[in-house]
This record gives C-alpha cells, structure tokens and sequence, in this order.
C-alpha cells in the first residue's frame, strides 16, 4: 500500500548522524577536562569542532564589558581580521546570535568582519552558537567551510548544529569553572583579608573537588554503556560534594509528561520505585515544566510523595526532612531530560547560590551522560533494525521467480521494494506436469500486502507459501481463496491486509480465469482492436473478514495480447507536483511498448515511473508482471 515514506531509511540515517555527534561529544568533553585555563579549554573546543565538523575555518568571540564581542582564538582567519574585528551586539551574524542566545545555521552568507576592520568574506555554510551560562551570554562559537571526503564545500546540517550547541554547552561550565579558580586563586596570592581568603579558598576546594567529579563522570561516560552506573556516579559525587543527605535523579518519560527516579540516595527503593511525579506537580515537576532550577530555603517537613509531586500514594509516603533543596532540569540542546533532586546539608544549614552552580555544573555533565546513552541505545536499535531488513530483502530476493522458458508465452516480472524489504508479492510458475496433461496450467499472482518493513515482508512470504500448497491440490479459485482468507486472517494483526490477484492461464492459453481480491485492476492490451480491457474486483482483500466468499471471472486472449498485472505503487507514484502517474498513463505505456519483449517493457516502465517522480524519492513498492500470449507454432 501506499506509504509516506521509508521508516527504516529515516532511522538509519538518525542513527548514523547521532552516532557521529556521540563521538564528536565524547571527545570534546574528554580533552575538556584536562585543561588547565579557560583560554586552553576554548582552544580545544574549536580544534575539536572544526575536526570532527570538517570546518576549514573557526572562530571563538567572547563578549567584553563594552558589549561588543571580539575574536579570542580562531584558525582560517588572517591575523589582521583577528586582532580588529569587532562586532556590536546585535550586528552580523555573530552578533545577532550573542544578542539572541540563540544558534543559526547558514547556506551561502557574508561573515561582517566588523565595526573595527570592516569588509566581509562569503562562505557557502557556516554555524554559529552562542556560549550561554545561567542566562548569560559569554560569547559565540562560529565554523564555516564545511569539506567532505573529497575536500568538495558541503553544507554543515542539522546534526552538526546539534554537536556544536552541545559542545558549546560543555564549553560555557569550563569557562566559568577555570575563571573562578584563575580568580580565587589571585585573590589568595594577592594577600585578601584572612576571612576572605578563607572563604575563597573554600570555594577554590569545592569547584576544584566538582571539577574532579565532571572528570571522573567523563571518564566513566567513555568507558562504560550502563546509564545506571553512571547517574549513580554523578548522585553520589553530587551529595557528598554538597554534604546532602538525600538525592535524586529523575528522568522524564518518552512523552516528557511524567517523571520517575532512575537514581536514588538515601530513600527507601520501594517509595522511589512508586514516585511517579506529573508535569507542574511539586518541586520537580515545576523545574520539568519551566525548565528553571529551584533553590528552597527553611522548607517544612515534607513527605516524600508530596515534595517530588505524586499524590497517587500519599498513604505509603515517608517523611523526610526538607529544610533546603536545590532542583536542577537536566538539559541539553533546549529540551529538559530530567531532574537532579539534592535535599537537606548534614550540618542543618541551608544550601547557597554557590551550591546550586555546583548542582548546575554537575546536572549539565549528567544530562551529556544521558543523551549519550539514549544516541547509543538508538544507534544499536537502528543497527539491529537494519541487519533484520537486509535478512528480510535477502529472503524476498530469492522468493522472485525467474525467468521462466514456457510454451506459447513469454513472461517477465520485477518487484522493488522502497525500502530493505516490502509487502509487494509477484509470482508466476507451471502447475505439474502429467503423463494425462501435456501442456500445464500456468499460475500468475501479484499482491500488495498493507504497509512495509519486516512484518510486511513475513505475511507476504506466508502468503506465498500458503497460496502455492493450495494451487498444488486444486484449481478451483473460489475455494482456494476462501481457504487462504482465512489463513491470512488468523495470523496477521488486527488493521492489517493484503490485496491479491490470482490468475490461471489454461493449456491452450486461451483463457484466463481469476480472482482479485481488492487488487488493482489488470489490463489486457488486445493487439487485433488495439484495445485495453481493465479487470474489476471481485472480492474484499485477504485478512479483513473470515469467512468471505470470492467470485471467479475470465478473460479470453488472443495471440499477441498482453497481460499486465501490477502494484498500486505504479499508479500511486507522484511527482512534485502532487500529481500521480495514474492509471491512464500505464495503459499508455502498454500501448506505446507493445512491440518490445516482456524484459523491455517491465524495464520501461519502471523507469518511466522513477523519471516522473523525480527529484522525489519513490515512496512505495513497485511491482509489476507482463505476460504476452505467442502465436502457436
């Protein structure tokens, strides 16, 4: 049947595009975290970018106290165009997205050069990201001349906007992280008030112990495929870095409307495993619906079902302690994973804005952790899906019949699946031979199982197998047909159908008896009139109703005609226009094609179709059988 599209194409493509990006992240956060400046962590970020993006050209702006955005490292650019460009907020390209925080993707645009060097160059791609921490934009990550294989200009993707802002993201904690530390410890050396310095050297410890905890978290994140192992690693890290006695990492469903722990400390794991919290709904679910991390201070005494949200259990909730919280979405490239819950310091006091940049740091580097593995769990599905389509185009592939060599007929047939494997079934043979019969029936079948991919595939093949052991004991159609509905029907799923034309040829190749059940129609090209006869239905698809009944009917041919059975992806193909090829133009091109040989026709029409479509892809299975009656020798 008609399809929009191929599924398995789609995901096969998803699935390599986001397998890139992991391996592009994986290696920005592992040389991140062994920088020991801010200005090393940018170097790295650009270098890495430009390799795995295939850019020729990079440059990394941050923002000065003017408000105006300047070069701080590239590669590509002249060192004059790096050392005076300068660009307002809101002017060029880079300037908007500082102004906007927000990325763009660019084909065949004029980079501004800015208010200092002026002038422009042109690049046929480019990608520009902003640097964001905490609503703040500390600068723009731009790439442009993006190369393939052949070192041809390409245009950068979807895919790779996605890697940059993910890249960008990692770069924006490891600034802020490095600058406080570079600070802290000038402060120190400069000789600050001892309470001051005290306090500074605190802070220096705990960024210094949550720049260990990303580390280790990296580390852990490029070793290991056990998602569990990991959130556990950052929740641990993350309780005793912030002294709390309790944690959570809740993670949201496919639809995003619902939250449930996926990590715990310090609960009992029957509550965890019965919390279920709804967008909106307590403490997290408002973070899941705002996207915006919550500090709470002196809070009452809470049970657990209430504080998360779930209601639905009040009566199994346990109390906790609830004095301070900090909240924190797990999010990446706009969309919110999930929450990390931190509750209550082991010293009664209350957590501080610097806990909560902790808690940011921390939630950022497990939401990385997170969309890693959901890539890698859909690249393994892909992979998986895809082995099980070439298995399934394979066994098609040997179920086509070949090229038959057969008294008083000259038969050809083709059947492309558009996508690994298809629900089209073509088949023709000879029915036994006997001492008593000396020219066999011959049998003709064409079918078109609804939808495609592997379960179209399976109830075509069945349906062959069954259709054929039911040819083998008799001829009459209308049995065997009622037989086969019924064989369809028992084990195919609800919703699902197959349309089927059955024909047999008689020895004399005079006679063409059939059923169609829901089929599209055949036509018959009569040479002596230069007429074509389109067949009618005679009963509901196989599989819909048990029980159904189907009523024979026959055509008498003439030496010379031709016989043309096929798929409505023919008649069904369209063009850009949203035209379809119809039905009017493939009783033309029978017409037009009578003089060549089955092989010619079966070959000019398919191409036929795929001119007509084009640029489009083909979106449905075509199949089609031409059989011509020769003259008797």
């Amino acid at each position: 049947m008609s399809n929009p599209g191929s599924h398995v194409d789609q995901v096969a493509l998803l699935s390599s595009e986001r397998r890139q990006m992991l391996i592009g992240l994986e290696r920005v956060t592992s040389l991140l975290v062994d920088a020991r400046s801010w200005r090393g962590a940018l170097d790295r970020v650009g270098l890495v970018l430009s390799d795995v993006l295939h850019a020729e050209r990079w440059s990394i702006m941050l923002k000065t106290e003017l408000n105006v955005i300047r070069i701080s490292l590239a590669k590509g650019l002249p060192q004059k165009v790096i050392r005076e460009t300068q660009l307002k907020l809101g002017e060029g390209i880079a300037g908007r997205v500082a102004r906007d925080a927000s990325p763009m993707l660019y084909s065949n645009v004029e980079y501004e050069l800015g208010i200092t060097s002026g002038g422009n160059y042109a690049t046929p791609s480019a990608i520009s990201v902003p640097i964001v921490l905490r609503g703040s934009v500390l600068g723009v990550i731009n790439l442009s001349e993006k190369r393939d294989e052949d070192g041809q200009c390409t245009n950068f993707d979807a895919a790779d906007l996605s890697l940059a802002m993910m890249a960008a993201n990692q770069a924006a904690l490891m600034i802020e992280m490095l600058r406080n530390l570079e600070r802290a410890e000038g402060r120190s050396a400069a000789g600050d008030g001892r309470g001051k310095a005290v306090h500074n050297s605190f802070d220096v410890m705990m960024q210094a112990s949550a720049f260990d905890l990303l580390s280790r978290v990296t580390d852990l994140m490029t070793v290991s495929g056990d998602l569990d192992r990991v959130l556990m690693a950052a929740l641990n890290g993350a309780c005793e870095l912030l002294n709390a006695t309790r944690g959570s990492v809740m993670l949201s469903d496919e639809q995003g409307q619902a939250l449930r722990i996926r990590a715990h400390i310090g609960m009992q794991p029957a509550m965890a495993e019965q919390v279920r919290v709804k967008v909106g709904e307590g403490i997290a679910g408002r973070v899941l619906q705002t996207g915006d991390a919550l500090l709470l201070t002196n809070a009452p005494e809470a049970r657990l079902g209430t504080d998360y949200g779930d209601r639905s259990d009040d009566h199994q909730s346990e109390r906790y302690r609830n004095r301070s919280a900090l909240s924190v979405p797990l999010s990446i490239h706009g969309r919110v994973l999930g929450v990390i819950n931190i509750n209550d310091r082991r010293d009664d006091l209350n957590f501080s804005d610097n806990d909560l940049y902790i808690a940011r740091v921390i939630a950022n580097q497990a939401a990385v952790a997170i969309s890693a593995a959901q890539l890698l769990k859909e690249s393994v599905e892909a992979a998986e899906m895809q082995r099980l389509m070439d298995l399934a185009h394979d066994i098609q592939a040997n179920l086509l019949p070949g090229k038959p060599k057969l008294i008083g007929l000259d038969v050809a047939g083709r059947s492309e699946p558009c996508a690994s494997a298809g629900g089209d079934y073509i088949d023709y043979f000879e029915g036994a031979r006997t001492q008593a019969v000396e020219v066999p029936p011959f049998y003709l079948a064409c079918g078109d199982v609804s939808g495609h991919g592997v379960g179209a595939a399976v109830i075509m093949a069945m349906a062959r197998a069954f259709l054929r052991a039911l040819l083998s004991q008799s001829q009459d159609l209308a049995s065997v047909m009622y037989k086969l509905n019924n064989l369809i029907e028992a084990d195919t799923p609800t919703g699902q159908f197959m349309t089927l034309f059955v024909g047999i040829l008689e020895p004399k190749r005079d006679r063409l008896r059939f059923v169609s059940a829901g089929h599209d129609p055949a036509l018959l090209y009569r040479v002596r009139n230069d007429e074509i006869i389109e067949t009618q239905s005679t009963g509901l698809p196989l599989g819909m109703f048990e029980h159904q009944h189907y009523k024979v009917s026959e055509l008498w041919i003439e030496p010379g005609d031709l016989l043309l059975l096929s798929t409505d992806g023919i008649a069904e193909a369209t063009n850009i226009h949203g035209n379809f090829y119809g039905r009017e133009r493939l009783k033309q091109d029978l017409r037009e094609l009578r003089q060549l040989s089955t092989d010619e026709i079966v070959t000019a029409i398919e191409q036929r179709v795929i001119e007509f479509t084009r640029p489009k892809a083909i979106t449905d299975d075509l199949s089609l059988i031409v059989t011509r009656i020769l003259p008797a020798a």
